[in-house]
């Protein structure tokens, strides 16, 4: 029941990060460059805030997964399942860093000066990150350790 719990808390997570970032990426920003609404600016930078929450939530529940499933030894043997995790986790750090040191600055920008080239293009990146992470943990579970 508790691993249960644990997945399930690491998927939702996920879920949130990734529909965060298509969020921005395809409704959010699109809707800023059109129109600099103050309300809006202010609700893109609280969903960047959001999607550092959730990734954060993303990746502890994934290391509690980690311990509760095949364990951190299993990480460093050379198999498929280490490579994918230590991919994903690669994947997480980055992404972390990019909501927080790249694109909420680019918010800030675009709901300045109205040029949402860098925020678009960082929104992407995260959702593209996100999707592409998605992918390893659907092969995750049936790779060899």
């Amino acid at each position: 029941m508790i691993t249960w719990l644990i997945r399930y808390g690491h998927v939702l997570g996920a879920g949130l990060w990734v529909g965060g970032y298509a969020l921005l990426a395809i409704v959010i920003i699109p809707l800023l460059e059109k129109e600099a609404n103050p309300s809006m600016a202010r609700l893109a930078i609280t969903c960047v805030r959001v999607l550092t929450y959730a990734g954060t939530a993303t990746l502890l529940f994934g290391l509690m997964l980690v311990t509760r499933t095949r364990g951190f030894a299993s990480l460093l043997r050379g198999g498929e399942w280490g490579a994918i995790m230590i991919i994903c986790m690669i994947i997480a750090v980055a992404l972390l860093g990019l909501g927080d040191a790249a694109l909420r600055p680019a918010l800030k920008q675009l709901s300045q000066t109205g040029d949402g080239r860098r925020a678009r293009r960082w929104a992407w990146i995260g959702f593209i990150l996100t999707t592409l992470a998605i992918g390893f943990m659907t092969r995750a579970i049936y790779a060899i350790s």
